[in-house]
Parts: structure tokens; sequence; C-alpha cells
């Protein structure tokens, strides 16, 4: 496992909880020494925090994809994939707005989500089998608010 920690934007009990979960430690010391996990340990689904989603905020600032996490994450916990789609062709009057095109814009986060590091999850899953994306509700609400912060999308 690799670990990157950045300590303009990390904080010390973030960094120091990575560090512990990378090497299958439970508990978190810093901070109160809350059980990684609980509710003010600082750390969301999929091993995000406020700083994390912040840098994936910023990276994909006002592109396509942000309209479609955003889109994602105001109907969370699932929205159907191809209402995703309708909404994406409107906002970007691509009539003919498919998974392809999908796909090419989403690419984006995954690409974000690899510079971000920290062992962090993708934001949303694909549900292929009920054609639905899937965001744990308390994820979407952080990344709304940090997309509202940076007026992004």
């Amino acid at each position: 496992m690799k670990l990157t920690i950045d300590t303009e934007v990390d904080t010390f009990d973030a960094a120091l909880a990575a560090i512990q979960v990378a090497y299958g430690q439970t508990t978190v010391t810093g901070g109160g020494g809350t059980e990684k996990g609980e509710e003010n340990d600082g750390y969301l689904p999929g091993n995000w925090t406020r700083p994390r989603l912040r840098k994936l905020v910023e990276w994909l600032d006002d592109s396509d994809a942000a309209l479609a996490l955003r889109f994602i994450a105001e109907n969370a916990p699932a929205v159907g994939i191809e209402t995703v789609f309708e909404h994406m062709a409107q906002k970007t009057g691509n009539e003919n707005f498919d998974g392809k095109a999908m796909g090419g814009r989403m690419s984006a986060i995954g690409f974000a989500r690899n510079h971000i590091g920290g062992g962090v999850k993708a934001v949303y899953e694909t549900d292929y089998a009920s054609r639905k994306y899937r965001m744990d509700k308390n994820l979407a609400a952080a990344i709304l608010e940090e997309m509202d912060a940076a007026e992004v999308a």
C-alpha cells in the first residue's frame, strides 16, 4: 500500500489516522481517541475527509463531471442512470448524451480520486443491475457543501 500525506491539506489527525489504517490499526489516537468510523472522527464514507473533498471539487472545477456529480449528490442516495443522462443532455446541449459521453466525462472524477490519494474510494457507485448511480447521503451532503463553498457547478 502506498500512502500519500499532503501536509498543506491533511490535518495531523487525518494523517495519523491514515497511517494507522495503513498498518492495520483501528484506533485513532489523535483528536480524542475515537474509533475510526465514529461520528466525530472527520471521516466520511470511502475514507473521504473535508480537505480531500475540497481537493476533488477544486480538481473538477466547472467541468461537466462536476455538473453530473452535483446532480447525483442532489439526488442521493440513488438516481436513475437515464435520468442523469437526460440532465446532462440538457446541460451540455448534446441531444445524444449516452453512456459513452457520460463515461468520458466521469473519468475526470476517477483521475481526481487517483491524484488525491489517501486510500479514498469512489464517491458514487454505478449499479448496472438496477440502472442507478448510488451515493451515501452524508457524503453527498458534504460534497454539495464543498461545491457551494467553492461556487462550482
